[in-house]
């Protein structure tokens, strides 16, 4: 969506921050060297790094209402922006299919099949049947009805001689689902983190968002939508931390306490950004981020490319072979890190990397070039 259409400056910076730190996450220098926060957690918790994938699917549903009655204020009737609907599925599974083609080849079969843009595929699909056919009281009820049907299956259903609720990373209802369904297809360390259970939650991710740009597209007033972002998002992630009591907080999982976390903090993250770039107008700062906020998926997918292309073995160095990742870290960053901890080092390579992306999101910004996927 163009940064003209929904009339919030801050939305296309929030993705943009978004993407960066996508970015930032997968492309340490060192991967034996990462600061915690970076990390994702193994099992149930969180840290920075467990929020961004969330939130660019958050992002996205809060877009889906602008985008929606933009078409129909066009005279887009249901079956046009349907064929748009499954061409944008299409287009987007089809990417992270090919996404993890490169990542693994030549071993490239079994191909696993799920994936961070196959789960915003369907997490997009199944919100966008949702908002065309509901009111907006039906998106809360059916956001709600997934999260806890979600949670009523992890807790109720019992699989391979284990009760139900059972939930170590080793044994878990959508480690099996992913089992039968996918077989070799899926990953298994500890569970696939996007497999077809946690797509349920992570459609629900996108249906808050979606409430929230209602929220946000409805309010009459720049008071009243900075009020309802932090009431919301205060609401939110006290409920989610409250279920955590009941159902652990898990990325592998995408839990709903998960979901109400994530969605609390992005929707206080959106406030504040709201009221500085918006409100306040101090906007000089955030440049960089509206570059990458208006081609997100672009950058994310060529961002994915060369840093898998950055770990081949290309270059002959000392009667072998090394990557150009390893040979650009372990000859210029680290030694002028050496002093400081070795995550210093790990993180200026992620952070040098971001800013090449910065780079080439100005460059496309300026000769507006959208892609738009």
């Amino acid at each position: 969506m163009r940064a003209t259409e929904h009339h919030l400056a801050a939305l296309d910076v929030f993705r943009g921050v978004t993407i960066a730190a996508m970015i930032l996450v997968n492309n340490p220098g060192d991967w034996d060297n990462v600061f915690r926060p970076l990390m994702h957690t193994y099992w149930t918790g969180w840290t920075f790094a467990d929020l961004v994938f969330p939130w660019f699917i958050f992002i996205m549903g809060v877009a889906m209402p602008f985008a929606f009655a933009r078409r129909h204020s066009h005279g887009h009737q249901l079956m046009q922006i349907y064929r748009r609907i499954v061409k944008r599925v299409v287009l987007l599974i089809a990417i992270g299919l090919l996404l993890t083609v490169v990542a693994t080849w030549p071993a490239v079969f079994p191909l696993r099949f799920p994936g961070v843009l196959q789960r915003i595929a369907l997490s997009y699909l199944i919100a966008a049947i949702v908002l065309l056919h509901f009111d907006v009281r039906g998106w809360a009820i059916i956001a709600a009805a997934l999260l806890l049907g979600h949670w009523a299956l992890l807790a109720l259903v019992p699989f391979e001689g284990f009760p139900g609720g059972t939930l170590t990373p080793d044994h878990n209802l959508a480690h099996h689902v992913d089992a039968i369904v996918l077989g070799r297809h899926a990953l298994y360390h500890p569970t696939d983190p996007e497999g077809l259970l946690g797509t349920v939650p992570a459609a629900a991710t996108a249906l808050a968002g979606a409430l929230t740009g209602h929220l946000v597209r409805t309010s009459v007033d720049a008071d009243t939508r900075l009020r309802r972002l932090i009431v919301g998002g205060v609401a939110a992630f006290a409920t989610g931390l409250v279920w955590s009591r009941a159902l652990p907080i898990s990325k592998p999982l995408w839990t709903g306490s998960y979901v109400l976390v994530v969605t609390g903090l992005a929707m206080m993250t959106l406030a504040l950004l709201y009221w500085v770039v918006d409100l306040r107008g101090w906007r000089s700062w955030a440049r960089p981020f509206l570059w990458l906020g208006v081609n997100p998926l672009a950058i994310y997918c060529l961002a994915e490319v060369v840093g898998h292309l950055l770990e081949r073995s290309w270059i002959r160095e000392d009667g072998g072979r090394t990557t150009p990742k390893a040979w650009l870290f372990w000859r210029l960053l680290e030694p002028a890190f050496r002093p400081l901890a070795g995550e210093w080092a790990s993180l200026a390579f992620g952070v040098a990397f971001v800013g090449f992306w910065i780079g080439v999101a100005g460059v496309l910004y300026h000769r507006n070039i959208r892609i738009h996927v």
